[in-house]
């Protein structure tokens, strides 16, 4: 047996074909490794892995290859010459916001009279409504364009067009079956009469399209230049697909933020303040820059703030402003954190106390007093770290709005779906949906959604998977392997970053870093030595001690400090193995035995001092969890009190506890358990329990 550690992942490793990889590495005269990695990612032609390598040409697509180009073209450029006020109107996340900054910085070098609205998340909601088209036309507005948002507005379209406007409408969401027909202009890649060759462009990259279409095609490398760096913001915060054209977006717009980091002084501002240099020329902005440091300071301004700032920020061309703003928004993205920590400590306490992980297959919370505008952060992270789909609601009065996340496999957007009768208002996608419904119809709504996905969801389903790219051995983990990397860069969905195992690398040193946050840790494999960081694994959380034997799931990285190079791993898995796992496996089948048969090895058998000290080590060890890992803890034990104490031993330790009423005993695992000591009045006799009795009689 193998036994199975708590929110274990299953691993599993990609397949290749080794006659593509071989064609690849003659025709492309590349590393058989880098031939490897482009195998398992699909492209073991040489022509779509060629196409893949050559992210930076100008290889884009005709613009006018997209339905209705031609005819927004002719319109917009109408407008232009005869002085129109035009108005953008786009959405309040990054994608939303960078479609209106980019097409807005491109009508005003036209001369345009443009302007732009961003809908009010928590007042107005995502999309056009009514009330904001009525002051467009009370302010003279004639054509609106949207950007990111628009596919669905049937009945706005038709308000618009009553109230003597035109609108065209760009988009990338899937589309329904009735587009809006009033529309002068309908521009989405996913359109079900498209022919477009890329469907998987962002909103922003819809509007790079246009942007293309207007300027003509005798000038994309000015227009690059000028708009790929705002493109790409929202290429990879709408994490969309890093391939075919997005990857040309994102490979070009990082390029010109390293290049030429003040093309757009907003963007340099903020990147200031939230990834300051600390050698003036050494930043280098990556794709993951964009989404952990700069995406969630954009978005923080639609979250909780004002979301007008960020559009200013990339719009801006005073530096002083620019300054201004990204340190606001570095600000309103720290209250954004903490809102999200206390309503996250909030929600689990109510999984404590509302919700059976046992039979719910659906978390589905409330609260009156939570953000809207973080919940769906928040969702995300109940998701992630209970395997199920959640719901969070907050409440303003009778009505609540809600945002929902789910797990592969089960679409939860259906899922409410199926719940209408209590639902006002829904929308979203299979992995992420919003939702609106009266207070009185919570719990029927709450019972409804679980009803559904009891015969859907299965234990399966709930598992964690890491799927890597391939093993390497110690010898290839090196900084020329390393270096071929950056030819797959930029890395995101559809491209993510690559996987490599290590097995059997014994753990030689661990040091907790950032504030006890994060671990630094030396692994060792036939005498060469790794430097390895473990982001977000506390020093409790981390399963293993100096001298067990791990397998290592890992990103490799190029580590650059004071002209120095050296490779890095950044672990996102290990699992026990080698002599460590052997170990634990003998001792988890001793323990199974002694409970079954009641056959146990004397070295396994606890004596009354160890009882005692596991006694004494636990009641002060339980004062702030109540979780146990049972091979730390034997560990912990033993050299506290310069006692052996097993794994073995210490589980039958706590049944014994558990048999005399000291301890209420649950097992996630047969190494992951919870123990609450219970109070008892007077003293106990732990000579008298049947259990150690029935042990020491058949000890070998």
């Amino acid at each position: 047996m193998n036994i199975k550690l708590k929110n274990e992942k299953e691993w599993s490793i990609k397949e290749y074909d080794e006659k593509a990889v071989a064609l690849l590495t003659e025709e492309l005269g590349i590393d058989p490794f880098l031939a490897r990695l482009l195998a398992v990612r699909g492209f073991d032609d040489p022509l779509k892995a060629e196409d893949f390598l050559s992210a930076d040409e100008y290889l884009f697509h005709n613009p006018f290859l997209l339905n209705d180009m031609e005819k927004a073209v002719d319109r917009i450029n109408k407008a232009l010459e005869q002085g129109e006020r035009i108005l953008i109107y786009g959405d309040y996340d990054v994608d939303g916001i960078s479609s209106v900054s980019a097409l807005y910085l491109y009508l005003a070098s036209r001369g345009g009279k443009a302007c732009y609205y961003i809908p009010e998340r928590l007042s107005e909601g995502y999309g056009l409504n009514e009330s904001a088209i009525d002051k467009f036309a009370k302010a003279g507005i004639s054509l609106i364009i949207t950007v990111d948002t628009g596919i669905t507005a049937v009945k706005e379209a038709e308000y618009i067009k009553e109230k003597g406007m035109d609108i065209i409408i760009t988009d990338h969401h899937e589309c329904p079956e009735i587009l809006p027909e009033k529309a002068c202009a309908i521009i989405n890649p996913k359109r079900g009469d498209s022919t477009y060759p890329f469907s998987e462009l962002a909103g922003v990259g819809v509007v790079f399209k246009l942007i293309c279409a207007l300027a003509g095609s005798e000038n994309i490398i000015d227009i690059c230049n000028n708009y790929l760096d705002i493109v790409c913001l929202g290429t990879i915060s709408d994490v969309m697909p890093l391939y075919g054209e997005n990857r040309r977006i994102v490979t070009k717009g990082l390029s010109v933020i390293n290049e030429n980091p003040k093309k757009h002084i907003g963007i340099s501002a903020l990147l200031d303040a939230a990834v300051p240099e600390s050698v003036p020329g050494t930043r280098k902005v990556s794709a993951s820059t964009v989404g952990f440091a700069i995406a969630p300071r954009l978005n923080a301004a639609g979250r909780i703030g004002d979301v007008k700032r960020a559009a200013e920020l990339l719009i801006t061309n005073d530096e002083n402003s620019a300054t201004l703003i990204a340190e606001e928004l570095c600000a309103l993205n720290r209250e954004r954190q903490s809102i999200e920590n206390k309503i996250l400590t909030e929600a689990i306490e109510k999984i404590s106390t509302e919700i059976d992980l046992e039979n719910d297959k659906v978390i589905v919370l409330a609260d009156e007093n939570w953000h809207q505008g973080v919940i769906g952060i928040v969702a995300s992270r109940i998701t992630e770290k209970y395997g199920l789909p959640s719901v969070l609601i907050t409440f303003s009065g009778d009505i609540g709005k809600g945002s929902a996340r789910s797990i592969p496999g089960f679409n939860i957007n259906e899922a409410i779906g199926s719940c209408s009768d209590y639902i006002i208002k829904s929308g979203g996608h299979e992995l992420a949906a919003g939702l609106s419904l009266e207070k009185k119809d919570f719990d029927s709504f709450k019972k409804a959604v679980n009803e559904y996905a009891s015969g859907i969801i299965t234990d399966e389903m709930r598992v964690m998977h890491l799927l890597a790219d391939c093993e390497l051995s110690e010898n290839e983990i090196d900084i020329s392997h390393a270096q071929m990397l950056y030819s797959l860069e930029p890395y995101g969905s559809g491209n993510p970053s690559p996987v490599f195992i290590l097995r059997e690398a014994l753990v030689d040193t661990i040091t907790p870093i950032g504030m006890n946050k994060h671990l630094k840790l030396t692994l060792k494999k036939n005498n060469k030595l790794f430097t390895a960081l473990y982001f977000n694994k506390t020093p409790e959380e981390f399963k293993f001690m100096a001298g067990q034997t791990a397998d290592v799931a890992f990103n490799l990285e190029i580590n650059e400090y004071r002209g120095q190079r050296n490779v890095q791993l950044n672990v996102r898995d290990m699992k026990m193995s080698g002599e460590t796992a052997a170990y634990i496996n003998r001792q988890a089948k001793d323990y199974l035995r002694a409970i079954a048969s009641f056959v146990i090895a004397k070295e396994n058998l606890p004596d009354m001092q160890a009882l005692r000290s596991a006694f004494i080590y636990l009641r002060s060890a339980l004062k702030t969890t109540d979780e146990i890992d049972i091979l730390k803890t034997a560990h912990n034990i033993s050299c506290d009190f310069s006692i052996n104490i097993t794994p073995c031993m210490l589980n039958i330790i706590l049944d014994v506890f558990t048999e005399m009423g000291l301890a209420d005993v649950k097992r996630d695992t047969l190494n992951d358990v919870s123990v609450t000591l219970t109070s008892v009045s007077g003293k106990v006799n732990i000579e008298s329990s049947k259990l150690l009795t029935k042990l020491r009689s058949s000890a070998i």
